[in-house]
């Protein structure tokens, strides 16, 4: 769907349909319905020229005539909609076909008159369009309105003021300008000197990528002026939207050589233009600066020109297109400034620098603005700008204000919104709708990319591509939107997948002011009310109460044919759905909340059944207790999300909802019905429970996973013990299941102790390749499964499995995954330790963990030490007694701890990306049975680590070795490059267990052996603390339940972890 054209492209499928079905239509209709659709078809190519136009290029009577299309186009796609709704899904239910005798009979007559009644509509409703299309037509022939072209461009660029300000007046430029100038000059002695490296001889080009707004021009003509006059020759040309490249060419040669640009100023063949400034670079050392390049096709063209092979030649190109600037090229992603140097900026421009500003100065309102400006240079001089000699009152509203533009007469203002406009209007049409509809988020929110995607799909948003699903399909329109700059990714420091996004608070107002004009959403939190004039489509309520209802209705605004309602942490208290909104696409309520849910949580649904319109709905957080029956009757709804609701049953008639493509639902409590997936069976995201399941209907449920072969995200929580025959369903379903990125299977939460032990046939399981993100917490392996495999899961980023033990081979397989960034291993509770180290030496150009970023081993000791050739390092993960302790090669810096004086090597880095370790230290076995004050853990070995979490295991271990444990481990924190800024935590678990080594009258000490654990460590803390028998009984109890608390810290082991990813 375009924002536009409207539905006309829609429209013209479904009218198509309509002529080559079997819909019995009237006579002379198909004719009607012909020229309806030869008639919207040259209207669809009018619009769509009208839509690549900026609105300051449009004559107002245009935007007015597109508006009549597309208002138009709304009202007949509903028309045509609910026409095939009622003769293809007018049908009884399949349960009620196989009744025989007069009910049957009867319901068929009814179904007969209703398909007779829809067809007389419908043609009556075909030619109400005709009439309507031929006003709009005739209204436009009246006044003769041709549809413009795009004119050049008049106004000056405002960057260019910026571009030649000197660099000392930049503030935060320093830094920046002196990276760039390293990656510019990473493989040559200075600053285009001519003793270059040989390497250094060919040309180099880097990328300047960032958004709007962010400084990109300046920063490229800062490095320009400082390193550009030992070149030969030079230039800095801007490209821009929809370029000339003739123009570009030639502006190139005025640059270089002005003579030679008198000679060719004429030429305005662009191949010849090309030959000549190929032959002029030939054997010359040039600096070129390409600003500003929207599109990979101009930049292909321009990189044509370029000499790879000339003598250090250096290119800068500046973009904010992604795909523009990783082009198999060198890039530098600029950010926006730092909190410090965003308040210079603001205070030099408004007072010429922070020492200036008045003591009376309103503190608070900048910091809301400067946090509205996001670290953006072009937007903090523009709100600087505004406040240039207002008053206080003046400052609190403008950062009060919904958005940046509205009402301002200001030219820095009209700059900014200028510049960001340019991004908008270089988007396709469809790119353009889907930006859009951001606008019905709150700002400053972070926006999970699936349900935005679903969101598109159910509104029509999204292009059928053959051989791609809607929802791949819709990704890829997010990504690009990313990689224009329009929206920033919010990557997971989990696994580093992008599972959501944000909306800069500019981009975020001019989104809203353009959706605002163009009737495409309104916002209730906005101050006016709708034009009269459109009626509303698409409605957001922000942070309010909801009063759209039978018995509080909207009075301002028409509903009546409402497609999308979006509401984000309103009270919903008293409001109920009213069956007046048919037409509804989408409905999404999230984290809306009521005083009493309770008192009115039936009723507020009780019309859900007649919104047989609706695709997309959505109840995150709204804390639905139950769903009406009559959800079985949305025929067309695509996507069920009931996360973090509570539900605990979806009702059986979910089952009939064919056309469900994701069930997301809270998998801990929410049980699927019975039988469920044998009847849905175009599903791409499960996310279910099934703990109310029996035996027998969870094998059935895995059996039937296997013929769901579209699902791409599988979430299941509740499962119990699994014999052999119901894993062998398992992993058969699993094999079948070739398109999943995401699978999660766990336990439910109070079933810990039931993992079922893997069966020989998980050696043989074949996985999905796509696989991103797996959890298999149901089965206990008995140490690291075949599967795991490089070759196997190419892009696997998150693992968590239970391991009984760990060898050599398993710790290569997961060290040899090539994008894994997170890693969970857990030992199953109650098993026999295997005592057998694990110990793999790593050279330091092995990848081995190359992109791990959070390493969880709970329940594990980890050593690491480089070896005395300062080649290569020394790894164990382990866990037992006293065989299972480390024992390093005899050059290794860990064998000689803390018991020799030899110099200690180079550390070598290994896991380079590491950012957190959590792991187990066991007291005991290290202080009995290895040297001494050496835990054997270099965690220099680790550059990038920034967090640690260590569980010291107390049992069975004496208070001075566990104090000399926490001692240790905080000795080497400190030794850590990066210790000023390592989080550094260590808890003591056991602890009620620890021993007091008993002493002989002839000073002797008792071997400590396991059984007197217990006895022990009750002994010492009563002779401690002077306590009674009562005492130490209640003191054995209470530090029970606290060690209960605290004994299976891997099940939600940091907060990161307790996010839902994908």
């Amino acid at each position: 769907m375009d924002l536009v054209a409207g539905a006309v492209g829609s429209i013209l499928t479904k009218l198509g349909e309509l002529l080559h079905g079997e819909y019995k239509l009237q006579k002379g209709l198909p004719e009607q319905i012909e020229y309806l659709k030869n008639e919207l078809e040259s209207a669809h190519t009018a619009l769509c020229k009208v839509g690549e136009t900026p609105p300051e290029h449009l004559d107002r009577q245009v935007r007015l005539w597109a508006g009549d299309v597309r208002e138009a186009s709304y009202d007949m796609e509903d028309i045509l909609d609910t026409f095939l709704l009622d003769v293809v899904e007018g049908a009884a239910p399949a349960e009620t076909k196989s009744k025989k005798g007069l009910l049957e009979r009867l319901k068929k007559m009814a179904k007969l008159l209703k398909e007779s009644k829809a067809r007389h509509n419908i043609a009556r409703a075909i030619e109400d369009m005709k009439k309507r299309l031929q006003e709009v037509w005739d209204r436009r022939e009246r006044y003769s309105i041709p549809v413009a072209v795009p004119a050049p461009a008049t106004k000056l660029d405002p960057r260019l003021v910026d571009m030649h300000k000197e660099a000392a007046q930049i503030i935060g430029i320093e830094r920046t300008r002196a990276e760039l100038i390293d990656m510019l000059q990473s493989s040559t002695h200075g600053h285009g000197d001519a003793g270059a490296s040989s390497s250094s001889n060919r040309t180099k080009i880097v990328s300047v990528v960032g958004a709007g707004g962010l400084g990109k021009t300046t920063l490229a003509k800062a490095v320009y002026d400082e390193l550009s006059t030992g070149y030969d020759c030079r230039a800095f040309v801007s490209v821009g939207r929809n370029p000339d490249l003739v123009q570009v060419f030639t502006s190139i040669f005025f640059g270089l050589d002005q003579n030679k640009y008198q000679a060719i100023r004429d030429i305005k063949d662009l191949q010849l233009l090309i030959v000549e400034l190929r032959k002029f670079l030939e054997n010359k050392r040039y600096f070129i600066v390409i600003d500003d390049i929207w599109d990979l096709e101009s930049w292909k063209a321009i990189r044509s020109v370029l000499d790879k092979k000339s003598s250090g030649s250096r290119i800068i190109k500046t973009t904010r297109n992604r795909e523009v600037a990783c082009n198999n090229e060198v890039y530098y992603k600029l950010d926006p400034l730092t909190n410090d140097n965003s308040k210079k900026l603001f205070y030099m421009r408004l007072f010429g620098g922070e020492d200036n500003c008045p003591a009376h100065h309103p503190e608070e309102a900048s910091e809301k603005i400067l946090h509205k400006c996001g670290g953006v240079p072009l937007a903090i001089i523009t709100m600087a700008s505004l406040l240039v000699g207002k008053s206080r009152n003046d400052w609190f509203e403008v950062c009060n204000s919904p958005g940046f533009y509205g009402g301002r007469d200001n030219r820095q203002v009209d700059d900014t919104e200028w510049i960001l406009s340019h991004s908008y209007y270089d988007l396709p049409s469809h790119l353009k709708t889907c930006l859009l509809y951001l606008s019905v988020y709150p700002e400053d929110y972070e926006i999970e990319k699936d349900s935005l995607i679903w969101k598109w799909v159910a509104e029509g948003f999204i292009e059928k591509k053959t051989g791609t699903s809607m929802f791949l399909r819709g990704e890829e329109y997010f990504h690009q939107l990313i990689n224009r700059s329009m929206i920033q990714g919010v990557e997971s420091e989990v696994d580093g997948i992008i599972h959501r996004c944000r909306v800069h608070d500019m981009v975020l107002d001019l989104i809203c002011g353009l959706a605002r004009e163009e009737s495409f959403i309104t916002n209730s939190n906005e101050d006016g009310g709708t034009s009269s004039r459109h009626k509303v489509r698409r409605l957001a309520h922000q942070n309010r109460i909801l009063l759209l209802d039978q018995s509080h209705p909207d009075s301002h605004r028409d509903t009546t044919q409402l497609r999308s309602l979006v509401a984000h942490g309103c009270d919903i208290y008293g409001w109920v759905l009213s069956p007046s909104l048919k037409l509804l696409r989408v409905l999404a309520l999230e984290r809306c909340k009521s005083s009493d849910i309770q008192e009115y949580g039936k009723r507020w649904l009780e019309h859900l059944g007649e919104l047989v319109h609706l695709r997309y709905l959505g109840l995150r957080g709204t804390m639905v207790r139950e769903l009406p029956e009559a959800i079985g009757a949305l025929k067309l709804l695509q996507t069920l999300d009931m996360q973090d609701t509570g539900l605990d049953q979806l009702p059986w008639s979910v089952s009939l909802l064919t056309g469900l493509v994701c069930l997301r639902c809270d998998s801990r409590w929410t049980t699927v019905p019975d039988g469920f997936l044998q009847k849905v069976k175009s599903l791409e995201e499960l996310e279910i429970g099934v703990r109310m399941l029996s035996f027998e209907s969870q094998r059935q449920f895995l059996k039937e996973l296997g013929n769901r072969s579209l699902l791409r995200v599988l979430r299941v929580i509740g499962m119990g013990r699994l014999d052999e025959s119901m894993q062998a369903e398992l992993l058969k379903s699993l094999g079948n299941l070739q398109e999943l990125q995401h699978l999660h299977l766990d336990l439910h939460f109070c079933s810990f102790n039931e993992r079922s032990a893997a069966p020989t046939e998980w050696d043989k399981a074949i996985l999905s390749e796509h696989l991103r993100h797996l959890r298999i917490q149901i089965i206990r392996f008995s140490c690291v499964p075949s599967f795991i495999n490089p070759t196997l899961l190419p892009n696997l980023r998150y693992l968590w499995l239970c391991v009984d033990h760990m060898d050599e081979a398993g710790l290569r397989a997961l060290g040899g995954l090539p994008d894994l960034r997170y890693l969970s291993i857990l030992p199953p509770d109650g098993m026999a330790s295997h005592e057998q180290a694990t110990v793999v030496n790593i050279a330091a150009h092995d990848v081995f963990f190359h992109k791990l970023r959070i390493l969880v081993l709970f329940g594990w000791m980890v050593q690491l030490a480089t070896n005395g050739d300062s080649t290569s390092a020394s790894l164990s993960i382990w866990r037992g007694g006293q065989d299972a302790a480390m024992v390093f090669d005899s050059n290794s810096k860990a064998k000689d701890g803390g018991c020799s004086s030899r110099v200690a090597p180079t550390p070598v880095a290994v896991m380079p990306n590491l950012h957190a370790l959590w792991f187990t230290v066991p007291v005991r076995v290290l202080y009995e049975f290895t040297c001494d004050n050496n835990l054997g853990l270099d965690l220099e070995c680790l550059p990038s680590l920034r967090n640690v979490l260590a569980y010291l295991d107390c049992k069975g271990a004496f208070p001075d070795d566990v104090n000399k444990a926490d001692a240790e481990l905080r000795r080497l924190a400190q030794l850590h490059p990066n210790s000023s800024a390592l989080i550094f935590d260590v808890f003591k678990v056991n602890d009620e267990d620890m021993m007091a080594r008993p002493i002989h009258s002839d000073g002797e000490e008792d071997e400590v052996t396991d059984e007197d654990v217990s006895e022990a460590s009750l002994y010492h803390t009563a002779e401690e603390d002077e306590m009674t028998e009562e005492e130490v009984s209640a003191a054995s109890l209470s530090g029970r339940e606290e060690e209960k608390k605290r004994r299976r810290p891997w099940q939600s082991p940091c907060p990161t972890e307790k996010r839902r990813m994908r």
